[in-house]
């Protein structure tokens, strides 16, 4: 058993009890990025009063595991929140448009949170092991809330696109948080069952997202899916700031901004605003070929480049280390997630569209349709946890969950308008199935093919990649549909007509002439089709990528008796005491029977 020097360097008894302190040059020479479930066993706790009575123990332990059970139960609130505010407005987005009477650019909506949620995921993952995990995650629930009233009171649109990109900030900090804290939390072996859960909340949010943002648009306002927010996610923030106890990196504060890769993260942001940029611009505002398009496609493509030369040559710490790239595992797991985040995102956005305007649901029922997608995603989500964590095996399940959303993405371009609604249901559910098992494998495999200290780097950049592929997914939806419905929309309706079908979706049943109801449906339909046939080769090159992921084992290897050293078997458990700003940690160390500390 590997073990880590420890040197006792004075007792000292204050207020009778005996304390004892670490070295402070052998705890300083850890590694203060790598997660505090893999840090040396006899590093990671912190002061335990020797003298302490049985009574305060259970008391302590009571306190401790309150303190657990709320931490877990405000990370769970906030992550719910994050994932939330992603979905609850695919179902609102129809009423926005019309509310706003600017449907063409309704998108923008979803798209802005996208952006910023995907650009600053790498950026919270790096910032978070220079200033610490919790600074970052409150820092995220804080513009959150912030971005929430502002679209709760945007008066126009371009308002509400400013606000959900600052609350797609907040909502960077918060999901690259959550999973990042997690695995500091609870080793390796056991991440499998907590991810399992973790990834359940947010299937469960997709479930809520468009169902509580159908009520709110039916039955009140699409402005309360944003003010919902406010009240759920001050009860987060208050149970995070009061229990929620992690180590704080050491340093001042111009030591720690030295640390970060500001071209880096410049270059970051730049590349995906400019790329999201052209892919929302093309084809709607501006023509593929205009210069609004091609320049920012051409600007983005070269930042590629220069970020990857400026973090080999230049950073100290770079926010994406090259290192990562050259690990075949971590490439092929970042291709599949982006491949998976473009057929999720677009399938999450377009559904409710097909309900809404094909299949004349409410906004409320086009959410009811997609309930049993999402507990499938919600129970497999938690299996595949909870599998990984006993087998200690990931591959299968990543290959199995593309398979499934390559079938699901197939054969949801069969839909057309009068599909019985039970086929709908049980193709829905082939599709949550896939996405369930992916959700918790491909986060675990990440961790798993890097060492401990690119753990918060490695979580962000999988997120980055199944965002940013869902934000080019949505992107590239919305062009094949507008372009579709414009090309072909004046060719079964009067001029007048076909402008306010593409104004406003809601025209189609709720002012639409009787006579032009069954051709324009026909064109929405093969619109919608358009979409899926993108996607079904995007799903199955997502399918090949899952193929060159390598397997690396998340459980610990089995020792023998016999395979322990002789003087391992005499190390003895001593608890100590030692003080750690703004924390207490508790920790066991293990020292040879030698080096016990002589007591007076």
């Amino acid at each position: 058993m590997d073990k880590v020097e420890v040197s006792i360097n004075e007792t000292q008894e204050q207020s009778g009890s005996t304390t004892s302190t670490i070295d402070q040059q052998n705890a300083s020479s850890i590694d203060p990025s790598t997660p505090w479930s893999e840090k040396p066993d006899n590093l990671k706790n912190i002061i335990v009063e020797d003298d302490e009575s049985p009574e305060d123990e259970i008391k302590r332990k009571k306190k401790e595991k309150t303190a657990r059970i709320l931490t877990f139960v405000g990370l769970q609130i906030a992550l719910f929140l994050a994932a939330l505010d992603g979905t609850i407005v695919s179902t609102a987005l129809p009423s926005i448009g019309s509310d706003f009477n600017q449907m063409s650019i309704v998108s923008w909506v979803a798209t802005a949170y996208i952006l910023t949620f995907d650009a600053f995921q790498p950026l919270f993952s790096k910032f978070s092991d220079i200033f610490g995990r919790k600074i970052i995650l409150m820092v995220g629930i804080g513009l959150f809330l912030f971005g929430s009233v502002l679209c709760g009171a945007a008066k126009n649109m371009i308002m509400l696109i400013i606000s959900r990109a600052i609350a797609g900030i907040g909502a960077a900090g918060i999901f690259s948080m959550v999973f990042i804290i997690f695995s500091d939390l609870v080793p390796l072996e056991q991440r499998g069952s907590y991810q399992g859960v973790v990834n359940a909340v947010f299937a469960l949010s997709s479930v809520f997202g468009p169902l509580i943002g159908g009520l709110f648009t039916d039955y009140v306002t699409w402005r309360w899916n944003f003010y919902i927010n406010l009240p759920i996610g001050a009860i987060a923030l208050v149970m995070l700031v009061l229990f929620l106890r992690l180590p704080t990196p050491h340093g001042k504060l111009t030591e720690k901004l030295k640390r970060v890769d500001y071209a880096g993260t410049v270059i970051v942001l730049a590349f995906a605003t400019l790329f999201l940029l052209a892919l929302n611009f093309g084809g709607q505002t501006f023509p593929w070929k205009s210069a609004a398009v091609i320049v920012p496609l051409i600007l983005s493509f070269l930042l590629v480049i220069l970020l990857v030369y400026v973090e080999k040559h230049f950073a100290k710490e770079p926010l994406m280390p090259p290192r990562l790239f050259k690990n075949r595992s971590v490439v092929s797991v970042l291709l599949t997630n982006w491949f998976f985040g473009m057929t999720f995102f677009s399938a999450v956005y377009y559904l409710p569209v097909y309900f809404q305007v094909v299949r004349n649901d409410s906004a409320m029922w086009s959410g009811i349709r997609l309930i049993p997608m999402q507990m499938v995603m919600c129970v497999l989500s938690t299996f595949a946890g909870i599998f990984i964590s006993k087998i200690g095996v990931y591959k299968p399940l990543i290959m199995f969950g593309m398979v499934m959303v390559t079938l699901w993405i197939g054969l949801i371009s069969l839909f057309k308008e009068d599909t019985p609604f039970s086929q709908i249901y049980g193709i829905t559910v082939i599709g949550g199935a896939g996405l369930g098992c992916l959700f918790s494998s491909c986060i675990i495999a990440l961790q798993a093919s890097v060492e401990p200290k690119d753990i918060a780097v490695v979580t962000g950049l999988g997120n980055f990649s199944r965002i940013l592929g869902g934000a080019l997914g949505v992107a590239i939806s919305s062009t094949v549909l507008n372009s579709h419905l414009t090309e072909n929309l004046p060719n079964v309706l009067p001029v007048e007509l076909a402008n306010a079908v593409i104004q406003s979706s809601e025209f189609v049943n709720h002012g639409l002439p009787a006579e032009y109801l069954a051709s324009t449906l026909r064109v929405y339909v093969e619109g919608l089709q358009l979409i899926w046939y993108v996607f079904i080769p995007m799903a199955g090159l997502g399918t090949i990528s899952s193929c060159f992921v390598k397997h690396h084992s998340v459980r610990k290897p089995k020792q023998n008796k016999d395979e322990i050293p002789e003087d391992d078997a005499t190390a003895e458990v001593i608890v100590i005491d030692t003080p750690m700003k703004d924390n207490v940690v508790k920790t066991e160390i293990e020292i040879d029977e030698s080096k016990k500390l002589e007591t007076a």
